[in-house]
């Protein structure tokens, strides 16, 4: 998969094996695109969350609670 669902794909499979993802720039996709789809999932099942920007719109940081 490329773009968009293919990104935010692989950051629910990291979240979900590993309890947190780091999400980065792509050279197609800014940080915040796929994050925002990653976050609308997660309120969508109602999952508890936590989103930490660790380098201002390069890279966040989300991990379950």
């Amino acid at each position: 998969m490329n773009g968009i669902l293919g990104e935010v794909g692989k950051a629910l499979i990291v979240l979900q094996a590993e309890g947190e993802v780091v999400i980065e720039k792509t050279e197609e996709l800014f940080v915040d695109e796929i994050a925002y789809y990653v976050e609308e999932t997660l309120k969508g099942v109602k999952a508890e969350y936590n989103i930490e920007e660790l380098e201002p719109n390069m890279k966040v940081k989300i991990t379950l609670q």
